[in-house]
């Protein structure tokens, strides 16, 4: 059974598509308060992690992931950004968290940018 927290609107107001990554990535919910997550799934102004905690909804977060290299994928970098929770949902066993990019350095746009052009394209 499934728990639902997600406001009418939060998932069909998507402006592109999500494309699927399996990444690991740590959330800092408050200094010294720091989880490690999963990338599960990420577009040019979002990003869907899942976590065995819950997440506080409308909050900020700095998150870093472990995005794998271009070339190499057994490498990780990583990569700084700042995240708006928008929607929080307990699905088999795990949270399941929305959001949209709040801050990402030009950097780490390009990378991702690139990622989900090779994600697309292949």
């Amino acid at each position: 059974m499934s728990r639902n927290l997600l406001t009418p609107d939060s998932i069909d107001n998507r402006r592109e598509p999500r494309y699927p990554v399996a990444w690991p990535a740590r959330l800092t919910l408050a200094p010294g308060q720091e989880i490690d997550v999963k990338v599960r799934d990420l577009s040019e102004n979002g990003i869907g992690l899942r976590s065995e905690h819950p997440i506080p909804q409308r909050e900020r977060f700095d998150l870093t992931l472990g995005v794998p290299d271009l070339v190499d994928p057994r490498r990780l970098q990583a990569v700084p950004g700042t995240m708006n929770v928008a929607f929080l949902v307990m699905s088999q066993g795990e949270w399941r968290v929305g959001g949209t990019w709040a801050h990402l350095t030009p950097p780490a746009r390009k990378l991702l940018e690139q990622w989900i052009q090779k994600i697309r394209y292949g």
